[in-house]
């Protein structure tokens, strides 16, 4: 089911030039879509543009059928769509958790009675057990990112935008962050991935490709992040086993198919033994 639809979106700040040109796309339900793009491609501006931070200059997006700049659309998104930064300290107003996620339901208007299971439940989601009283300050960058996953949890969140919430932590903790997406996924929840980064997409059901104001390709993993041609103009890096695959080919070797990560190209290697 699609939840998400953009339909001839362009936008550009004030009289400068065009940042985004004729965006057509489509979020579905309880899906891993990713927006790839190099610095400056547009990429989080369109996340604004998604989650009701900045307005188009024209074309449209919809939400659940809603037209986010109607009242209706504005109010939907708003409640049901909660944002991942790329720094999670700029994101905290208080310094201990448990209090952190309060300021994020009292702005709500939730319920003072729902706190004390939602704040648990949300921190268990992201394996945080326990976590209520420990000090944001003292906690690891994976763990202040749970955090803040955590805090849009207990909103009650459908709608999840990670935009480059991985790219200022280690291997360790960029790990935990992925795995903590799948574990959401499959809870139904609907993950929005903004990254220059190919390693946070290799899982993804869908990749928009973006480069020069535009997306200039589309598709599963598969056939975005094996299509040289399109990720070397957008600047992206092209996966390590695809250039393998490429130069096997290229000496006569040819592989069942072209693995995205080194342990496929290790099984595809060993079933030619």
């Amino acid at each position: 089911m699609e939840i998400i639809k953009a339909v001839n979106v362009c936008f550009q700040y004030n009289h400068n030039h065009p940042v985004l040109e004729h965006i057509n796309l489509s979020i579905e339900q309880g899906k891993k879509t990713a927006i790839l793009g190099k610095n400056g491609s547009g990429k989080s501006t369109l996340m604004k543009l998604i989650s009701g931070l900045l307005p188009t200059n024209s074309g449209n997006i919809y939400v659940n059928g809603y037209d986010i700049s109607s009242n209706e659309g504005l109010k939907y998104i708003r409640k049901h769509c909660g944002i991942v930064f790329q720094n999670p300290d700029n994101q905290f107003v208080s310094p201990i958790v448990a209090e952190d996620i309060k300021f994020g339901l009292k702005s709500h208007r939730i319920s003072i009675d729902e706190f004390p299971f939602r704040i648990k439940s949300s921190l268990e989601k992201v394996n945080l057990n326990g976590f209520e009283k420990k000090c944001i300050n003292n906690l690891s960058g994976g763990q202040k990112q749970k955090t803040a996953i955590a805090g849009i949890l207990a909103l009650h969140s459908d709608i999840l935008i990670f935009d480059e919430s991985t790219s200022m932590l280690d291997l360790v903790s960029r790990n935990e962050i992925l795995e903590c997406m799948r574990s959401l996924q499959n809870n139904n929840k609907t993950i929005i991935v903004i990254t220059q980064n190919i390693n946070d997409v290799l899982d993804a059901d869908f990749i928009y490709l973006l480069a020069d104001r535009k997306i200039i390709a589309s598709g599963t993993p598969n056939q975005v992040l094996t299509d040289t041609e399109k990720l070397e103009y957008a600047k992206i890096q092209i996966p390590f086993s695809v250039k393998i695959y490429q130069d096997l080919i290229k000496n006569g070797i040819n592989l069942y198919s072209c693995p995205l990560s080194l342990e496929k190209l290790a099984e595809e290697i060993c079933s030619l033994i």
